[in-house]
């Protein structure tokens, strides 16, 4: 089973991402901080991190992401931010992929299913 690590302050955002990609069929791992995210990219092999550039914490997003590079290389990174793609594009660079969250739902479950090569429920029937 592919595992996911959404990283959000947002516990509402959090939440919402979390029981979507359980449905998927993924394990779902929940972080409300870059502190805990590391935490638990030590303790477990996470295949996906969703990660939102904006945390309320110490540490942003965009320092997540550095420590993952240095560290967590097999581990992909699926940015989200309500700022448009081209401004994450700017503030992070080399993630797997960008996820603007006014574009839905069903956006992000395209774009993680694509970055983990699962084939959709109806793709598979």
């Amino acid at each position: 089973m592919k595992t996911i690590l959404i990283v959000d302050d947002e516990e509402r955002i959090r939440s919402l991402y979390g029981r979507l990609m359980e449905k998927e069929g993924y394990q779902v791992f929940l972080a409300n901080n870059a502190e805990l995210a590391h935490e638990i990219l030590l303790a477990h092999s996470i295949d996906l991190v969703l990660l939102d550039i904006n945390l309320t914490d110490t540490v942003d997003g965009a320092v997540l992401h550095d420590v993952m590079e240095a560290f967590f290389k097999k581990t992909l990174v699926l940015v989200a931010s309500v700022y448009p793609v081209v401004e994450q594009k700017k503030r992070i660079k080399g993630a797997a992929g960008y996820y603007d969250k006014s574009e839905g739902i069903q956006g992000l479950i395209g774009q993680v299913r694509s970055l983990l090569k699962r084939p959709s429920d109806a793709a598979a029937a």
